[in-house]
């Protein structure tokens, strides 16, 4: 296996001799095999000893008097950047398909002359010709592999031609593999393409390929192309974007397009509408974070749907941290599945730059001082870039992270901006639990896991303590179970639970009297949800009292209401008062 500049120097030492061979350039589909022999033949024009050159497909030839034909007519000077006389042979070529020759006479003498005669008589004519011979796995199935063959070892052993056959050798059928080693003098493999996508992409932004490259391993140029191209159109709509929001919305591309053409990467389970169903802003909470790890606490086995979710974020974790399709992304998304995307929209974006500058930056500036930690170089300044960057993360990085960060400054023997850096973020958990108030748990500072010896974890435990409110608000409750009931009975915080324990009869009045427009489904099956929640299983009595309150409150809603007695007595009947068919 090789990169390109390890190929072109091998090419390069056999194209310069006048030795005839045949070699086979492979790799996988798509790496760029055709782009790299036509760049490397520009490049390398002065080192063919060779004179004259030919470049044949093998797609839509049908048989061998075709093959020889098709190499005669293609060849040229190889100083021809193109072959000058292939107009005039087009035309002889169309004029041999048209005239029967073989009924043409002249004076008395039969001229019985076919095709296969003039094409005879033209490949005589090639000898001592670099000739490159694509597409081989795509031949036709009216066309012998085993002539093939024949037809490329004459070329090399009798006509003293250099030939380059370009295949995908996975792809190329049993005959091939038994026929390569007879006839190819070398097998090259073009492994590595990333110089080739180099060359196409804009290069104010390859070092983002480049990761995207090496990360997640899809080497297809023909890929690379198209996000180059719809990137290129974001680029020219909107030139006044900053340059790390230009990197934003390219490794948005990156992923969105790969998962839209070639889901296959992840497996024959993932589609394009679930990675967007999932991974859009306003379902990825269910999907992440303490919500994911209790979804299905009652089940002894995961969701085929997280499971799915958590194969398309390992894949995708490495190269962009925490993937949510939100503003750009959505945008983008709106582009390449409708070929339109809402310009207003766009524009609101832009004006509220809700990619900014500032956010990208420091993320760059946290990844290079981290970089510089974990590769043992450190540079001047280190403890105070640390300090900023951390500064500046409080409230988007994780606690964890946090405290790691405090020690660092701890064990730079600058405890001042440790010390300073702890201030900052205790006060910002405290404004936090102050925001939130009694919805908050431990499990909204710490979704995935706490680290032993973390600086905040206990302190964050006594604020949220500290911050429990006994007078519970209906809407506090109704939350939620509308959360529950809205994502289909799955996703729940089993930290509920404390609140749940403080309902009383008047909170559940107006719970189950809400307007039907907050959430989905008819108000019974909303009900339904509330005695189904795990939560009230946890609290010793609490699902069989509510159940009561909930009969007490449907006979007062008869008084008030008689006639949607018939719709609550036929309700009850049928679930034997609340307790059965609860579905």
């Amino acid at each position: 296996m090789a990169n390109v500049a390890n190929l072109e120097k091998r090419l390069v030492d056999l194209i310069r001799e006048e030795s005839s061979f045949a070699i086979a350039l492979t790799g996988e589909w798509g790496v760029g095999k055709t782009y790299f022999w036509k760049y490397f033949k520009q490049r390398n024009l002065n080192q063919f000893r060779l004179q004259k050159y030919a470049y044949v497909s093998l797609f839509g030839i049908d048989s061998l008097d075709s093959l020889k034909y098709e190499i005669a007519v293609k060849t040229h000077a190889i100083n021809q950047l193109e072959d000058r006389m292939q107009g005039a042979k087009s035309l002889f070529n169309k004029a041999l398909d048209t005239i029967d020759l073989s009924s043409i006479q002249g004076k008395g003498l039969s001229l019985n002359i076919g095709k296969s005669l003039i094409t005879s008589a033209l490949s005589s004519l090639v000898s001592s010709t670099v000739i490159c011979i694509d597409d081989i796995e795509r031949i036709s199935d009216s066309l012998s592999l085993k002539d093939v063959m024949g037809v490329i070892n004459d070329l090399k052993l009798e006509k003293k031609c250099q030939v380059v056959v370009i295949l995908h050798d996975a792809k190329a059928n049993d005959q091939f593999q038994e026929y390569k080693e007879k006839v190819f003098d070398e097998l090259l493999v073009l492994d590595d393409s990333l110089s080739i996508i180099n060359d196409i992409v804009d290069s104010k932004l390859f070092t983002v390929y480049k990761q995207f490259y090496e990360i997640i391993g899809i080497k297809n140029l023909r890929f690379y192309q198209r996000v180059d191209k719809s990137f290129k159109l974001f680029d020219k709509a909107y030139p006044s974007l900053s340059h790390l929001s230009k990197e934003q919305i390219l490794r948005f591309i990156l992923i969105i397009r790969m998962i839209y053409e070639i889901p296959s990467r992840l497996g024959n389970d993932i589609d394009f509408k679930f990675f967007v169903d999932s991974f859009n802003s306003k379902n990825i909470k269910n999907f992440r974070g303490y919500k994911k790890q209790n979804a299905y606490k009652e089940q002894n086995e995961i969701s085929d749907d997280i499971v799915k979710f958590n194969k398309i974020n390992d894949y995708i974790h490495p190269f962009y941290n925490y993937f949510e399709i939100s503003d750009w992304g959505e945008v983008i998304v709106s582009w390449i599945t409708e070929l339109d995307f809402d310009k207003e929209v766009t524009k609101d974006l832009i004006a509220k730059d809700k990619i900014t500058e500032e956010v990208l930056l420091i993320d760059r500036l946290a990844s290079e001082v981290l970089n510089e930690f974990h590769n043992i170089d450190l540079k001047p300044n280190f403890a105070e870039r640390l300090y900023y960057v951390a500064c500046a993360k409080i409230g988007r990085a994780q606690l964890t992270n946090l405290s790691f960060y405090c020690d660092i400054l701890d064990t730079c023997n600058r405890k001042n901006l440790a010390i300073q850096l702890e201030i900052h973020i205790k006060r910002h958990i405290e404004n936090s639990i102050k925001y939130h108030q009694i919805r908050i748990s431990i499990d909204d500072f710490y979704s995935f896991g706490r680290k032993e010896n973390d600086r905040f974890y206990n302190f964050t435990v006594d604020k949220i303590a500290n911050y429990k409110y006994k007078n519970i608000s209906s809407n506090t409750i109704s939350s939620i179970f509308l959360d529950f009931h809205e994502h289909s009975r799955r996703a729940y915080n089993s930290n509920d639970k404390e609140i749940l324990e403080l309902i009383d009869k008047d909170i559940l009045r107006e719970i189950i009297w809400i307007n039907t427009d907050k959430f989905l489904g008819n108000r019974k099956l909303f009900i339904h949800s509330i005695l189904l929640h795990p939560c009230l299983g946890e609290i010793n009595g609490k699902r069989e009292e509510i159940r009561l309150w909930i009969l007490e409150l449907l006979q007062e809603n008869i008084v008030d209401n008689p006639n949607n007695e018939p719709s609550i007595k036929m309700w009850l009947d049928n679930t034997n008062d609340l307790t059965e068919n609860l579905t």
